[in-house]
């Protein structure tokens, strides 16, 4: 057993006496995913040549070959990348992402995956978090800009708010007033708790205990790697925009990132279970309703769900930014934006 050495390694971030400073941003936009690089890229020949082990009398060798791949020869790898062959071969492509601005909540979800990924994880044991970002969801940012006053007047058409007085309750009771917003009131929040936690660092408690006092959507960054086979499970489950809009939202930004450096036959097969079948195959979860991409099996009906489209207004990523352009985000109200998809 290799004797504990220390690394080399120092704390990126100390920040002993200085005011936490916490910049909150609304959706997606802090989000920043990067495929930082995947191999091997010449993976055609021996891909190639190992799925022939299936009926060949000797090893294929086309390494041989003058030429490239023949049309043929190409044709079958596509079929492999669609499923029509065995899969082996495809757990020797990897993918390697850095995910930056991604709250905590969600690296909780990335790292979920354990067969074919690994992650290194932006640690809160060596540093000091208190100038990281915060991100506010839609439903609560929508919620905001209703602007609601202490009669509760506030148009319910604007936001999934079903009942006011919870909020009014808690506003007046935290002591604010009139004019006051929902946003006041998270920023105060979220400031005394990075308050508290700067005090905590600074009075010698261990970064590692008193980053039990920030939030869950305290931002982070994490570095992934996938191989294939792994990489298509994930983005098949999370590019359900029934899932948490914001994995929902890096899965698209992974996709992106392979439409941008990776080959067609690499991702043109690539989607969520629902893009696969064509039809909504996610109906059956009585938490979330359709997200509209696709048909209902049983029609479209909303009823019977435990929250309202409203209640997941999530985010879909522009086709020309899919392809390399700008990001634009397509804000939803629950519901697919066929036609602005289409613009």
């Amino acid at each position: 057993m290799p004797t504990p050495t220390d690394s080399g390694h120092r704390p990126h971030a100390n920040w002993p006496g200085e005011h936490p400073i916490t910049k909150i941003t609304r959706g997606p936009e802090s989000l920043r995913v990067t495929l930082d690089t995947w191999g091997p890229k010449d993976f055609a020949r021996p891909m190639y040549d190992a799925l022939q082990a299936n009926w060949g009398e000797s090893p294929s060798n086309t390494a041989s070959q003058e030429k490239g791949l023949s049309t043929d020869q190409l044709a079958y790898l596509d079929q492999c990348f669609s499923g029509r062959t065995l899969p082996q071969v495809l757990e020797g492509i990897s993918f390697w992402f850095t995910i930056n601005g991604v709250s905590r909540a969600s690296t909780h979800q990335i790292v979920r995956t354990r067969m074919g990924a690994a992650f290194m994880q932006h640690g809160g044991r060596d540093n000091d978090w208190r100038h990281r970002g915060w991100t506010m969801p839609e439903t609560i940012a929508r919620a905001d800009d209703a602007n609601f006053n202490y009669d509760g007047d506030a148009d319910p058409r604007t936001c999934c708010i079903t009942d006011w007085e919870p909020l009014i309750q808690y506003m007046k009771s935290a002591g604010f007033e009139m004019g006051d917003t929902l946003r006041d009131a998270i920023s105060l929040h979220l400031h005394r708790g990075k308050q508290l936690y700067s005090a905590l660092v600074d009075a010698g408690i261990p970064w590692q205990d008193a980053r039990r006092l920030l939030t869950m959507g305290t931002q982070t960054y994490i570095h992934a790697i996938y191989n294939y086979q792994a990489l298509k499970g994930v983005l098949a489950n999370r590019l359900e925009h029934v899932m948490d809009w914001e994995i929902n939202c890096v899965a698209q930004l992974m996709l992106r990132e392979l439409h941008i450096h990776c080959p067609k036959v690499v991702w043109e097969h690539l989607g969520s279970h629902s893009d696969a079948a064509g039809k909504s195959v996610m109906h059956g979860m009585s938490s979330w309703c359709p997200d509209g991409k696709h048909p209902h099996p049983e029609g479209w009906d909303v009823s019977g769900y435990a929250h309202t489209p409203e209640q997941n207004p999530y985010w879909v990523l522009a086709p020309e930014a899919m392809e390399g352009g700008p990001i634009r985000w397509i804000p939803t109200n629950g519901t697919y934006p066929h036609e602005e998809v289409k613009k």
